[in-house]
């Protein structure tokens, strides 16, 4: 991965936990029994990688407030004002403006200090890494927001990439607790889910779709993931952790 460039320094002071990772960020975005595990394993054993696992898709909430924010239309009128430009607000910055104060709020550095402390508290990254983040698989419950959700966090993560993980969708719903669930709904949401990695990924830089399939080909198969990420490839590592079999699970013996 390419190291970070222009980084301002009062950034590099005020937010030094989301800038800890001094070659940018990798998120692997996926559903459960994808594969998702496996491929944590193999981004991790990449020397000054640090990928932790799921949180809760605790990022959520933190995007959504800031997308709140950010199309306000209130505060956007009072936001624009203060910068010179837009609609004029008559009482901006009178005790009587339903909104008195909205005109003070610095969205980006809000952001960039939710993110910073979601770096330090949730991933709480070791010092001296090249590349931070995390996989995660919970994103069925808001699919819509997923391309907002993402696009906020690469523009305020340093030189984040997406690595987006699919799976057959009869393999997935065949694994461990998805055979317990609706099936026609676990279809559904299955479908949407690739749809809209691949449509996001399609429209995006830094991004790479990555399906499970491409695990039997080896070190081989997994070729191009490293190309994209701009890494040498251990063949013999890789090797050795894709014929690792994973335990969390049992009694299924497929990779999650």
């Amino acid at each position: 991965m390419k190291r970070i460039l222009n980084v301002h320094p009062d950034d590099l002071r005020d937010y030094k936990f989301l800038h800890r990772p001094s070659e940018g960020f990798v998120f692997v975005v996926t559903y459960g029994r994808s594969g998702s595990t496996v491929l944590q394993n193999l981004l991790n054993a990449i020397p000054g990688f640090c990928i932790r696992g799921e949180n809760g898709n605790a990022i959520y909430p933190l995007c959504r407030l800031i997308d709140t924010l950010l199309r306000d239309n209130e505060i956007r009128m009072r936001r624009d004002q203060v910068a010179g430009k837009g609609i004029f607000v008559r009482d901006i910055g009178q005790t009587f403006d339903p909104w008195y104060g909205a005109e003070t709020i610095n969205l980006d550095r809000f952001a960039k200090g939710l993110f910073d402390v979601f770096c330090s508290e949730i991933l709480s990254l070791p010092p001296h890494i090249r590349v931070g983040g995390f996989k995660e698989i919970r994103y069925f419950h808001d699919l819509s927001f997923l391309h907002r959700q993402l696009e906020i966090i690469q523009t305020y993560f340093p030189c984040s990439k997406i690595i987006f993980l699919t799976r057959d969708h009869i393999q997935v719903a065949n694994s461990a607790w998805w055979k317990m669930s609706d099936q026609p709904t676990l279809q559904a949401n299955l479908l949407e889910a690739d749809r809209t990695f691949k449509s996001y990924a399609s429209m995006h830089a830094d991004c790479f779709v990555l399906d499970y399939s491409t695990y039997a080909g080896g070190p081989e198969g997994l070729a191009p993931l490293f190309e994209f990420l701009q890494e040498p490839i251990d063949r013999e590592v890789v090797a050795k952790i894709l014929s690792n079999e994973l335990t969390h699970s049992k009694p299924h013996k497929n990779h999650t």
